[in-house]
């Protein structure tokens, strides 16, 4: 008489049971639990569907080393046209040793001269980066780069007060006043945001709330440029810089939305020459 096998667990409950274990342990030793390679599996899985994502053709400019995590600086490109579905819809950025996976994920369309943007972003330890890139055709591919942080992003435990009454950030915008007509503009925007990232405690040791500018979006004469969705690991003063088509004179308006719901805006205008 033969016995029936043991029930089999899927490799997602392996996964997950893998991942909440990690959380204990670093709940138990009084830290955040740093993210893994299962976590951004999953987070990928989460966002794309896949969790086998094939290698591809992604520029990951980043440093080889980095004294502080608390700001790197990160240029992500991929090479198409920008035209037909030859576009990344979206650009998504992942730590495997951050608290959490996701660091921003970036939406082009069309009117994007490039599929290039720039940022910084905090780093726990030594890691590897992964972009995952979704194509308008729908292919998904991947990039990966390893970088090193002497000192990681969370050491500073104890938060102060950045957020007083009646605080309002200050918005920066930088354009090129004139481009030639069809040549792509570069724009550069900084918002000075502390990115409170919600693992730090205030004096009395409770945890002081995750408030960050959430979301970035970028419209030229009212239509939807370019969006990306920051999470906690985006740099206090969050810079982004990226690329526009300038098909005719082009009124930008920009507009960065507090997890609050508060939007703060600004404006900018290109000529053609």
């Amino acid at each position: 008489m033969h016995s029936s096998p043991p029930p089999t667990t899927p490799l997602s409950a392996l996964t997950r049971r893998k991942v909440l274990a990690g959380v204990a342990l670093g709940l138990v030793m009084g830290r955040p639990a740093l993210a893994a390679e299962a976590d951004v599996a999953l987070a990928i899985l989460a966002d794309y569907g896949l969790l086998d994502v094939p290698l591809g053709e992604v520029g990951i400019d980043m440093p080889d080393y980095s004294d502080s995590g608390k700001s790197v600086p990160m240029t992500i490109s991929v090479p198409c046209t920008m035209q037909g579905l030859d576009y990344p819809e979206s650009v998504s950025v992942y730590a495997a040793r951050n608290p959490r996976p996701r660091i921003v994920r970036a939406l082009f369309t069309p009117l994007c001269a490039q599929a290039t943007f720039s940022t910084r972003v905090r780093l726990n330890s030594y890691q590897d980066v992964t972009v995952v890139v979704k194509m308008a055709s729908g292919e998904v591919f991947k990039g990966v780069r390893k970088v090193d942080v002497t000192f990681g992003a969370c050491e500073e435990a104890v938060a102060s007060d950045q957020f007083p009454p009646g605080w309002a950030p200050r918005l920066r915008v930088a354009v090129p006043q004139s481009v030639a007509l069809g040549e792509a503009a570069e724009i550069r925007t900084i918002i000075s945001h502390p990115m409170e990232n919600g693992l730090r405690h205030n004096a009395q040791g409770l945890i002081v709330p995750v408030r960050i500018a959430e979301w970035f979006r970028c419209y030229a004469n009212e239509v939807l440029v370019f969006s990306a969705k920051l999470e906690p690991a985006i740099a206090a003063n969050p810079y982004i810089a990226f690329f526009v088509r300038v098909d005719g004179a082009t009124a930008l308006r920009f507009e960065w939305v507090d997890t609050t719901g508060e939007i703060y805006s600004e404006q900018a205008t290109i000529a053609p020459t």
